[in-house]
């Protein structure tokens, strides 16, 4: 039976080790999920009764096999290869072997052999796919998208009309792997004006979209998604970040007047109550000498 770990499994938050039991055809390699980071559960259990007396875990990439795990004469070996050295656990009894914390370079193919008390060998083989979890993603209206004709609005397929203007959203991600972009209008899905950044940039994701009322107070969103994370950015294209800076230095300018007003008039009421002072002790003065004359 096959308890492959899926997104439900890190989305209930719990001990981040994911476990694969035998799977149910004999030879069928088991797909595993890792996250990097992270911790991975690569388990054989045995039938009842049965018992190891050597077990060999090897590792295969592209066209290089090598022991990374033994166990032999009642003795446990996990520091045969210096990229898993000391980041392995090898259990005998319940055969399992255990990567923490994994390296997106362990992905591959892990192969382990195991022979009985009986003599029999038995193996079993794991695909193992470490996935880095998505994060610092970003939705922006790029510098400059704003083209009216399809030669200078990044030249993407999908633009036909010559004569519309248009915007190009920019939505990416700094960390992550195996990233799937999907972008909505309004909570709509859209398939259409869609483009990678570049052939050699597959953590980004373009869309140019017609400058009109409709499409320019329409709120966008873009998801970035792989098999463990999730998220999720929006944006009202006609609402920038350079239309934002100038807005709040529109206010801060009006706080500003505001300020200087206020500090004007508190001067205008100190210079008037000082005057009023002034007079005041001079009527006291004169009214002092006049008592005194008299």
């Amino acid at each position: 039976m096959n308890f492959g770990c899926d997104t439900g499994f890190y989305a209930m938050n719990l001990i981040p080790i994911c476990c694969l039991i035998f799977a149910p055809v004999a030879g069928a390699i088991i797909h595993v999920i890792g996250v990097e980071g992270e911790a991975v559960l690569l388990t054989f259990p045995l039938t009842e009764g049965s018992e190891a007396i050597a077990i060999d875990w090897r590792y295969k990439k592209q066209q290089t096999e090598t022991k990374i795990a033994s166990f032999a004469h009642g003795i446990i070996t996990t520091d045969d290869d210096i990229q898993f050295n000391t980041r392995l656990i090898l259990n005998t009894t319940v055969v399992f072997l255990q990567i923490e914390p994994l390296h997106l370079q362990d992905s591959g193919l892990y192969v382990v052999e195991i022979k009985l008390q009986d003599k029999r060998k038995v193996f079993e083989r794991f695909n193992l796919t470490v996935y880095v979890k998505i994060s610092n993603t970003f939705l922006k209206k790029k510098a400059g998208s704003n083209h009216c004709t399809a030669e200078e609005s990044g030249k993407l397929a999908d633009v036909r009309s010559k004569h519309n203007c248009s915007f190009i959203l920019e939505c990416g991600a700094e960390k992550g792997n195996y990233i799937h972009f999907y972008w909505q209008k309004s909570g709509a899905n859209l398939t259409r004006w869609i483009s990678d950044c570049s052939p050699h940039s597959v953590n980004c994701s373009l869309m140019e979209v017609p400058t009109d009322q409709e499409n320019c107070n329409a709120n966008y969103s873009c998801t970035a998604s792989n098999v463990v994370s999730t998220e999720t950015k929006y944006i009202i294209p006609c609402f920038t970040a350079q239309e934002k800076t100038c807005r709040d230095r529109y206010f801060i300018g009006l706080s500003v007047v505001s300020l200087m007003l206020v500090a004007m008039g508190l001067s205008a009421k100190f210079y008037i109550r000082q005057k009023n002072e002034g007079k005041h002790k001079e009527y006291s003065r004169m009214r002092f000498l006049c008592i005194t004359q008299d």
